[in-house]
């Protein structure tokens, strides 16, 4: 359980009071970030079987061995020279870090040597978290807060489970047009409410079909554009790879999704009530990859992956083979991780490069249904 008591939600329940009304987007941006009350602000126990919500880098070391062999062959193949560095937005209890770090000090430790490992969260108590347990590493991992006096370098972005937890705006389709989602707060210990206001967002194309039924709900989420920057600028040449739970545009917009995807986490229960217990839980909403694929586009980077962690996982397990290093112990980890079933079906994996491509790849934008110029 992450927040053991009541003060995260008595608190920001006061905030939300004296700064109500307020957009969901900006609610929901409270409940996770707020530095001191935010449920993201806490000590990062989240996670796992004892947290609120299961991910693949909880299901075991696997995952992160599988990655660092993807980033060890990007390494080798760009014949990367001299200083490097990998940034993971995120990290959470560094776990991933960890795992990473581990299997490139003991299988290649040429690309260890110059590397630098960035765990980046702009919270200070998870930040501190993790620069504790990256301890270990010494100066080939630090934990940072932002990515301020950075040099642009050959880098590897990883991030999992991270775009999911930007905030959103909720819009509902009324005889009025398209309306947003505001929360009122009548009293600090009132239970808050759902007002519905005309919006001035600008809503995907997929939205503007006369077929979506009345009471329709969904999310727009804004492209994550500042965050893509920042990363782009500290990154010579490189690659940035996302794992997360979403759609192309036009599965995550389908007529028969009508409540959208908004989810709350606790103790791995979920809920679709995102006004309780303000930041006690996990408040999430899918990827809309295809709304992403504009993002990075637009900031001149090239899509080199859109597919399901099942495909992109399996087609690394022939490097550890090769080597000898696959233990069998890791066999029940591999199935979660891509069974469809399990973690396989639910995640995809998605790529992109900077400074190296010069096309987006052509499967990858046919699965987020961009049509080819």
């Amino acid at each position: 359980m992450s927040c053991p008591d009541d003060k995260p939600t008595i608190a920001l329940r006061k905030i939300i009071h004296d700064q109500a009304p307020m957009r969901f987007f900006d609610y929901m941006a409270l409940c996770l970030y707020h530095p001191e009350h935010g449920y993201y602000a806490q000590e990062p126990q989240q996670v796992g079987r004892a947290g609120d919500f299961f991910t693949s880098v909880s299901s075991g070391p696997l995952f992160g061995i599988l990655l660092a062999e993807s980033i060890a062959q990007w390494w080798k193949q760009s014949n990367i020279t001299g200083s490097w560095r990998i940034i993971e937005p995120g990290a959470n209890q560094a776990a991933l870090a960890i795992d990473v770090l581990t299997h490139l000090r003991n299988h290649y430790p040429q690309a260890y040597a110059d590397l630098c490992y960035v765990a980046l969260d702009p919270l200070p108590v998870p930040n501190g978290f993790q620069k504790q347990a990256l301890t270990p590493f010494g100066d080939h991992a630090v934990a940072r807060q932002s990515l301020d006096g950075l040099d642009a370098r050959p880098t590897f972005v990883i991030a999992n489970e991270v775009l999911d937890a930007f905030p959103c705006h909720l819009i509902e389709k009324t005889d009025a047009g398209w309306q947003e989602v505001w929360i009122e707060s009548t009293a600090p210990d009132a239970p808050l409410q759902e007002v519905l206001q005309p919006t001035d967002l600008t809503l995907p194309d997929e939205l503007s079909e006369p077929s979506i039924p009345m009471g329709y709900r969904t999310e727009v989420r804004p492209a994550p554009q500042a965050f893509f920057r920042s990363l782009r600028d500290v990154i010579s040449r490189g690659r940035l790879l996302f794992f997360d739970y979403g759609f192309a545009a036009p599965e995550y917009y389908a007529i028969d999704r009508t409540r959208g995807t908004l989810q709350l986490y606790r103790q791995h229960r979920a809920s679709e009530d995102a006004l309780a217990e303000p930041g006690s839980r996990d408040i999430t909403a899918h990827v809309d990859f295809t709304a992403i694929f504009h993002c990075v586009d637009a900031l001149g980077m090239k899509v080199t992956t859109f597919a399901p962690q099942e495909f992109f996982l399996t087609k690394l397990v022939p490097s550890l083979l090769s080597q000898g290093l696959w233990q069998d112990s890791w066999q029940n980890n591999f199935q979660t991780l891509v069974h469809p079933a399990h973690l396989g079906g639910k995640f995809h994996a998605f790529e992109c490069s900077v400074g190296e491509s010069t096309e987006h790849d052509a499967t990858a934008l046919q699965r987020l249904a961009i049509a080819p110029v």
